[in-house]
């Protein structure tokens, strides 16, 4: 929860003269609303003490990274080198060959491999976002998303097509589901 009045916190500290944060969790379906208050300096002195030096500095003690350590939530988490340690020490397998059907390493491979599209989607973000601010990225740039058209009013599209003169639908062969359950049981010849 502290994480997430850090992001408001980086939000409106320059709009807004803020000195105590409050954070309120609602749970509606449990009837409870709990309200935990903090000064701004405590928060960002827990930032610092908690979430900078023990989850995303490279300490010796952190042979092994994960999400459940608050790392994933960390406010420099496109930059913690724990987690890209830990993910680019994942990501050796993909050009390695199978390991045999035994596997064990298939097995520490899925236990992780979640971790590892998270972080690298965490990286697919953060580089868009930079590059929305101007940075260019050797090999790569930004393109307009794909978009797909609709129609805002079908009815009056059909009415106009077929006063045309011409035929709005389009036919096609039905899949092999749609023709089982037409035809049922009947032998083909």
């Amino acid at each position: 929860m502290q994480c997430y009045a850090l992001g408001a916190l980086e939000l409106f500290d320059d709009i807004y003269d803020i000195d105590q944060v409050s954070m309120t969790i609602y749970q509606p379906r449990r009837q409870n609303v709990s309200t935990f208050d903090i000064s701004k300096d405590d928060l960002y002195r827990w930032a610092d003490e908690v979430l900078n030096r023990q989850q995303c500095l490279p300490l010796p003690e952190m042979e092994t990274f994960s999400a459940e350590n608050g790392a994933a939530f960390a406010k420099q988490e496109n930059e913690c080198r724990a987690r890209a340690e830990a993910n680019l020490r994942l990501a050796q397998y993909d050009f390695k060959l199978p390991p045999p059907p035994d596997g064990y390493r298939v097995e520490v491979i899925l236990s992780k491999v979640d971790e590892l599209i998270s972080w690298a989607s965490d990286i697919k973000d953060y580089a868009l976002q930079q590059a929305l601010s101007g940075k260019e990225w050797n090999g790569w740039k930004l393109v307009e998303g794909r978009s797909n058209r609709k129609y805002s009013n079908e009815a009056a599209v059909i009415q106009t097509v077929e006063e045309a003169g011409f035929d709005p639908y389009e036919k096609k062969l039905l899949g092999v589901t749609a023709m089982q359950k037409l035809l049922g049981t009947v032998p083909l010849r």
